[in-house]
């Protein structure tokens, strides 16, 4: 260690002796393109020029927020290339499935500006310039592909979100994975049980099946029978899962539940359950986002938190129960384990 001190000092004063000696070995200062740089990030988005170099974030991907003034279009009437004869600045714009953005709301300057795609839907019909023509010169920041080429110029491709102004949205910290995570396990039921088994405990009505497997909803879990509910406590049981070569663990459901009433009532009916595998015990995971309890559309639990058991090997369950009284019916498509390797 100290003779890396002495060199490194030995370098510094070499340094500083070169430059106050010769005067043409002095390094220019770095200017910054306009707009400065950003890491891509929603508070920290990247510039219309990073973008235009078909810059990326390693350890965030290539999907990044992207700044910039919307300007003008990339009229595909005229060609598919970005060029001085399909670059246009005329409102309202004859084409809607793109827009161009630049670092100032004025430029017209077409080798100054970034093409972006807008797939159909909710961000296109709010900022192409056809339906909107007001949209041109006003800022926003864009959620998108970098790193790849539209209009045979790099540009922000498949844009699913976008927020007016100078940053992006903040992300539910819910819905959003720890740098550098992987998918461990990805499972869809529709297509199999995936490794897991079903025990139907012991239901008030012998024989009856609260677990079944559909290939249209994955798992699907309820206790009514010709109109009346059965009473049972029964669980979905996942194969041993490896987590011995990873951390910063995370897991997310898909899932539905109806008849529930609320979300309170079918948490306090049904559960997700982890536990180390060769152990007795379960323990109820908290969903950070609950279904609702009363509707069949799916959503995502969020990312429930497993940090406790990095380094160990799990089983999960889904763990349904009813009453006499009250029968809600749980469906379950999709779950994904992610980790970071070598935690």
């Amino acid at each position: 260690m100290k003779n890396i001190k002495i060199i490194l000092s030995m370098l510094v004063l070499m340094t500083v002796g070169l430059g106050a000696c010769n005067d043409e070995l002095a390094q220019p200062p770095v200017t910054l393109p306009e707009g400065g740089i950003g890491t891509g990030e929603w508070n920290n988005p990247m510039t219309t020029y990073q973008a235009g170099l078909g810059s990326i974030n390693e350890k965030l991907g290539s999907t990044v927020w992207v700044k910039g003034y919307i300007v003008g279009f990339v009229d595909t009437n005229i060609g598919n290339v970005l060029k001085d004869e399909t670059a246009a600045f005329s409102v309202p714009a004859t084409v809607k499935t793109n827009i161009l953005i630049a670092a100032t709301p004025e430029e017209r300057d077409w080798t100054k500006c970034v093409p972006v795609q807008l797939p159909s839907g909710d961000v296109r019909n709010a900022l192409n310039l056809g339906d909107n023509p007001d949209n041109q010169g006003k800022e926003v920041c864009l959620y998108g592909q970098t790193g790849s080429k539209y209009c045979s110029a790099y540009g922000v491709r498949s844009v699913s979100d976008f927020n007016w102004g100078a940053v992006g949205i903040e992300p539910d910290p819910n819905l959003v994975l720890p740098v550098g995570s992987r998918a461990i396990r990805d499972l869809n039921f529709m297509s199999g049980m995936q490794g897991f088994t079903f025990d139907q405990g012991n239901p008030s009505t012998e024989g009856f099946e609260t677990w079944k497997l559909s290939d249209k909803y994955g798992f699907v879990a309820t206790a009514g029978k010709s109109g009346s509910a059965v009473t049972t406590d029964a669980i979905a049981v996942s194969e041993e899962i490896d987590l011995t070569v990873w951390g910063d663990i995370r897991m997310n459901i898909h899932s539905a539940a109806n008849y529930f009433n609320n979300a309170e009532t079918f948490n306090n009916m049904c559960q997700v359950l982890v536990r180390e595998a060769g152990t007795a015990e379960w323990e109820a995971q908290t969903l950070p986002i609950s279904p609702a309890g009363n509707s069949w559309t799916f959503s995502d639990s969020g990312y429930i938190n497993l940090d406790k058991y990095a380094g160990k090997k799990i089983q999960i369950a889904f763990r349904y129960t009813s009453t006499e009284s009250l029968s809600g019916t749980w469906e379950i498509d999709k779950m994904q384990i992610y980790g970071v390797p070598g935690k």
